[in-house]
């Protein structure tokens, strides 16, 4: 088993555990329940090498930032409730599923549009995807440092007009 699956079957324990006795798990960034669950679940895929993957083909050993999204939501969502939510496995299919959001809250998604020559606003193929965790920071799979790692919300000044989507709210979580 990868130690990011190790780690996120501790984070489905803890929390299964948490909801049997009636607490709520220990919140992240002022996270609590489903939204912790997101960002534990993004957190356990930290130092995990990219891997650009298309379509469903991503796996755990190696991800892209489109799949360690797809990943953190089922798994978050999966521990936390039972039923995982299922995320679009293309960039624009993933913000269709959510609603902008002017102040992001841990577990919504964060976007940026690293190319903008490609004509496509955040939907082209050099476009860029991660889940925030609080206190301006995301959680990305960079192809740039070639894995998963802890980035500040603008990828270090170098994006600074981020779009956040919440996919939970407005898919009954």
């Amino acid at each position: 088993m990868s130690s990011a699956r190790q780690r996120l079957s501790a984070i489905a324990i803890a929390v299964t555990t948490a909801a049997s006795v009636g607490m709520v798990a220990a919140p992240a960034h002022g996270a609590t329940g489903v939204r912790a669950a997101v960002v534990n679940a993004a957190k356990a895929y930290l130092g995990t090498p990219y891997r650009l993957a298309y379509g469903w083909t991503c796996g755990t050993q190696a991800v892209d930032c489109e799949c360690l999204n797809r990943h953190a939501i089922w798994d978050g969502t999966k521990a936390a409730t039972g039923r995982g939510l299922q995320l679009n496995y293309w960039l624009q299919g993933q913000i269709n599923q959510g609603r902008r959001v002017s102040s992001p809250r841990p577990g919504d998604l964060v976007f940026w549009d690293t190319d903008p020559n490609d004509g496509i606003r955040y939907g082209g193929d050099l476009d860029h995807t991660g889940v925030y965790i609080g206190n301006n920071r995301v959680i990305d799979a960079n192809a740039y440092y070639g894995y998963v790692k802890n980035d500040s919300v603008t990828l270090n000044g170098t994006e600074p007009n981020p779009l956040f989507i919440d996919v939970l709210t407005p898919n009954g979580y």
